[in-house]
């Protein structure tokens, strides 16, 4: 007994719901059974309002649109789906599906044609319908649904044959660089519809530019022909874009700019050339001004194989800057001006040594501007052995590449002592390292006990010997070696009178000789001994 009275309360529930619906006519849009009155002129459930079922009955959101649809652009064609609205003393909503044969049922108006006419156009005809049989009530016309239709893509398109697409579509949205073949043409697109009309897309120019009208709308059967690209033309210098562009239909200079991506800031507005073909072989040039061709004054039309030079202003926005690191208060990069600026300037504008500073070890880094490969005989001597270079080789040699040198380094103490001398001018990307204080001398190699030594003013290589435990057995104290600090040199220990902080000391191991290294030395001096003798009797 309870099962039947809940089964009875349900069946009522579900009566009175029905004839809510059917009693307000709807109440929002309708799909393709939508709300109001149908073709055939039955009532239907509403559905809410800007949704449409699809084949389950479910609403449907899969129709995506870049933006509002325009009514005086889009054209009406079978499939789309209208919605008209009444509202006021009476309220309803009807949907209205446009059939296969492009005609619209208006209700208690009959079939309208609206196969290919504007949205707009559309409205106007359906409204006025229907404003005869309905007095003192608002009325509107709106797309619910844009309709579905065949394409059919040939050319050059990685997937040739026909394709879906929909009436708020356009070319851009069909044919773009992931469906086009390399050598396709972007420029000179065809468009041929039905009523034997044909447009030219030039989707390059529109994704560069924007300009709607360059991206025709899609209508149902187009046919899309993507030729090869053939004809280019080219754009050099100061452009934001420099390289080669497809020719497209009325280009001209000012289109080639725009491709290009207009002249950048540093442009030189007097300068252009432009460089045409008489013919095949012969070029012409025309020198323009950038302001004669945006002002239109001077626009030629362009054809295959122009190319324009932009030439760029000299020394547009140059900044020379030179950098300083190491033992200084503020290290960086300073701006300069070559030819005014000292290696003093920068220390200053670095706010001076730090107490930890070696005043004799400031090195300078410049960037050599003469690099090897630009000198041919210097790649010459460099592929030949020591063994065959000559004498004037081997000297010409070691001259280029001490010129090749990049370090260079100063002692700020004699800098003083002579500014106007010494104080380096400074050119653009110098590098200048302040080293740290090293007050100690290093010695190695065959001594007693190689290692630092602290640095005491005056004192020669001998004394810094003796301080190392002497020679060892093995050391060879003719061939002693100093590393200057201050400028990498090697030189012989005899040619230095007095040690510098952070110069190293090398006494080399003296090399073995053999009792048959000794006599072949003893008898090669007395072969040349004899070899002289039996000259001066000769001679006699």
């Amino acid at each position: 007994m309870r099962r039947a009275w809940k089964l009875l309360v349900c069946a009522v529930g579900l009566a009175l719901s029905v004839e809510v619906a059917w009693s307000q006519g709807g109440g929002g849009a309708a799909g393709a059974a939508g709300a109001g009155l149908d073709q055939g002129g039955m009532n239907l459930p509403a559905i809410p309002a800007g949704l449409l079922r699809n084949e389950e009955g479910l609403p449907d959101r899969s129709q995506a649109i870049a933006g509002p649809v325009d009514p005086e652009v889009y054209r009406i064609g079978p499939g789309d789906v209208l919605q008209l609205r009444l509202w006021g003393r009476v309220s309803r909503t009807w949907s209205l599906q446009v059939g296969p044969e492009g005609t619209v049922v208006v209700p208690g108006s009959g079939n309208l044609d609206v196969a290919g006419k504007l949205l707009s156009s559309v409205r106007k005809e359906v409204l006025a319908r229907v404003q005869t049989q309905f007095r003192g009530v608002t009325m509107d016309l709106r797309l619910s649904r844009p309709r579905q239709f065949i394409i059919y893509l040939t050319g050059q398109t990685k997937l040739p044959g026909p394709i879906q697409a929909s009436g708020n579509q356009r070319v851009g949205d069909i044919i773009n660089a992931g469906t086009a073949l390399d050598n396709a043409s972007m420029r000179h697109i065809e468009v041929r519809h039905l009523d034997g009309s044909t447009e030219i897309a030039d989707i390059d120019l529109f994704l560069r530019t924007g300009v709607d009208a360059l991206n025709p709308w899609l209508r149902d059967g187009d046919v899309l022909y993507v030729p090869v690209a053939t004809d280019f033309i080219y754009a050099s210098g100061a452009v934001a874009r420099a390289g080669r562009f497809e020719l497209g239909p009325r280009d001209s200079l000012l289109t080639l700019f725009k491709l290009a991506g207009d002249p950048i800031p540093a442009a030189d507005i007097t300068r252009a050339l432009l460089l045409r073909w008489k013919d095949p072989f012969t070029p012409e040039s025309l020198w323009i001004r950038l302001d004669d061709v945006y002002s239109r004054r001077v626009n030629p039309v362009l054809r295959e194989g122009d190319r324009v030079y932009v030439y760029f202003m000299p020394q547009y926005h140059l900044q020379h800057e030179a950098a300083i690191n190491g033992e200084v208060a503020r290290p960086g990069s300073f701006p300069i001006v070559e030819g005014r600026h000292h290696l003093s300037d920068l220390i200053r504008a670095a706010g001076g040594f730090l107490p930890t500073a070696d005043l004799s070890a400031i090195r300078v880094h410049r960037r050599n501007l003469g690099a090897a490969g630009q000198d041919p005989e210097l790649e010459r001597l460099l592929r030949l052995s020591r063994d065959q270079l000559t004498v004037s080789e081997y000297d010409a040699l070691r001259t280029k590449l001490a010129g090749m040198r990049e370090d260079y380094s100063v002692d700020w103490n004699r800098l003083q002592k002579s500014p106007k001398d010494l104080d380096l001018l400074l050119r653009d990307g110098d590098i200048v390292r302040v080293e740290r204080l090293v007050n100690s001398i290093r010695v190695d190699g065959e001594v007693r006990r190689p290692g630092i030594l602290s640095y005491r003013p005056g004192l020669g290589v001998g004394d810094y010997v003796r301080q190392a435990g002497g020679f060892t057995n093995r050391s060879w104290a003719s061939r002693i070696r100093v590393t200057r600090a201050v400028t990498g040199q090697v030189l012989p220990a005899r040619d230095v009178r007095s040690l510098d902080p952070g110069d190293f000391v090398w006494v080399p191991e003296r090399p073995d000789r053999t009792v048959w290294d000794q006599s072949r030395e003893l008898l090669t001096a007395l072969a040349q001994i004899a070899t002289v003798i039996i000259a001066i009797r000769s001679i006699k």
